[in-house]
């Protein structure tokens, strides 16, 4: 069992997964609000704490066991990248996952600039008698392996400011995982990036993660203080409707080449007053904003775009806003595409890092032959086989057997 904690766009996301018979089932979600946290920083310790500790809480009650262990996700803030190539000799002269370990242990042992600590480690490629290779050739028979590995480094402090909140709201971190990198993992955009530039638009709903991704590797990130909020507080500065009602209207009513944009699309009363907006009336509204938006991603992008055969994945809580796609489109003139997660249960593109920081996990749970239960399995084996004895109990078969049943013993008595 695996837990992954996000804490970002002022929520606490908590995922609960399952991986059985080679693939990974998702057990249970949580958002709940986060206090305390602005731009990275935690700016009410008591607050942030508190809201943390009642996610873990209803999570657990929830999922019936207490989650114990999680793996937490964090912003690139500061990102650096680090490439080291490694040789290492095997042991018996054929190439175990023991000898990559030991490379990757190498690599940790270079120095990093004070500011900045390892968060991730990619291994990019196997170099093994002179025959290169992304995928680990176990078993290979040779002396020694040179191992391609970057290392993925972020601000030092937001790290340790964001385990020590989690670990203080009495959960242990087991591994951290920069929510770009988890992106790129659960999206396998690692490997759609070796034919050309991938630009990685996460767009949440405070800020705006650009990463780039190229010939397999994670090359750069930067943040974008600006994201979705920046269009919804247009909206509800101007007619105070729920934030609900705003995403809805924004992700799926906004365009520009609607054959009805004058139609009705949501109507409602306030202060005994009817109102009513059109396609027309919001696109409108959002226009100045949006291109405005859109137009500092186009700038911070244009040195990636000038070099040609480029593209843009959108994911996130802003992906979803099919004229943001359509126009970026338009203005750079590169392809665009919105990513949404195909895994049951996770169908919401902003929960893309959230279920990646567990693939990336299981990846170093396999090369480490380690095996980590993020909840308490007791607790949980037992809810499990509970619920089975209550199905089982009383499935719809037996109910149907008992009204035949009744049905005939009404028949006899009369």
């Amino acid at each position: 069992m695996y837990v992954a904690i996000e804490l970002v766009d002022s929520q606490v996301k908590i995922l609960v997964s399952e991986y059985f018979n080679t693939r990974f089932n998702i057990v249970k979600l949580h958002k709940a609000n986060l206090s305390g946290l602005l731009n990275h920083q935690i700016i009410n310790k008591p607050a942030a704490l508190k809201s943390i500790q009642d996610a873990l809480v209803e999570t657990s009650e929830k999922l019936g066991a207490r989650i114990e262990k999680c793996v937490l996700v964090i912003p690139p803030y500061k990102f650096k990248r680090m490439p080291l190539k490694v040789n290492v000799n095997t042991v018996d002269g054929s190439l175990r996952k023991e000898d990559i370990s030991r490379a990757v242990n190498n690599a940790l042992k270079i120095n990093v600039d004070h500011d900045l600590i390892v968060v991730d480690v990619a291994i990019i490629k196997y170099t093994v008698n002179g025959i290169a290779s992304r995928r680990f050739p176990e078993d290979e028979i040779c002396d020694e392996v040179l191992v391609d590995i970057d290392l993925l480094l972020a601000d030092k402090q937001t790290t340790f400011d964001y385990v020590t909140l989690l670990e203080e709201s009495g959960i242990k971190v087991v591994d951290i995982c920069l929510s770009s990198y988890a992106i790129a993992k659960e999206a396998a955009l690692l490997e759609q990036g070796l034919s050309h530039n991938l630009i990685l638009l996460n767009i949440g709903k405070e800020e705006t993660e650009l990463s780039l991704i190229s010939k397999g590797k994670l090359v750069t990130t930067e943040i974008l203080n600006e994201g979705f909020d920046a269009l919804t507080k247009v909206l509800f500065d101007k007619y105070h409707l729920p934030e609900t009602v705003i995403n809805r209207l924004l992700k799926y009513n906004v365009s520009y080449k609607n054959d009805y944009l004058d139609d009705v699309i949501y109507a409602w009363k306030s202060d005994e007053k009817s109102y009513s907006l059109t396609a027309r009336n919001i696109s409108d509204d959002i226009s100045s904003k949006l291109n405005s938006y859109v137009d500092k991603i186009i700038e911070m992008s244009n040195p990636i775009i000038e070099k040609g055969s480029s593209q843009f994945i959108l994911t996130g809580e802003g992906a979803e806003m099919r004229a943001l796609s359509d126009l970026l489109k338009e203005k750079s003139g590169v392809e665009v595409r919105t990513y949404y997660p195909d895994t049951i249960g996770i169908r919401e593109a902003s929960l893309s890092a959230l279920f990646g920081a567990i693939v990336a996990y299981r990846d170093k749970v396999i090369l480490e032959e380690i095996e980590v239960n993020c909840v308490d399995l007791l607790e949980y084996d037992s809810i499990v086989d509970r619920r089975k004895i209550d199905v089982e109990g009383d499935t719809i078969t037996s109910r149907i057997k008992n009204l035949f049943k009744q049905y005939r013993n009404k028949e006899e008595s009369q």
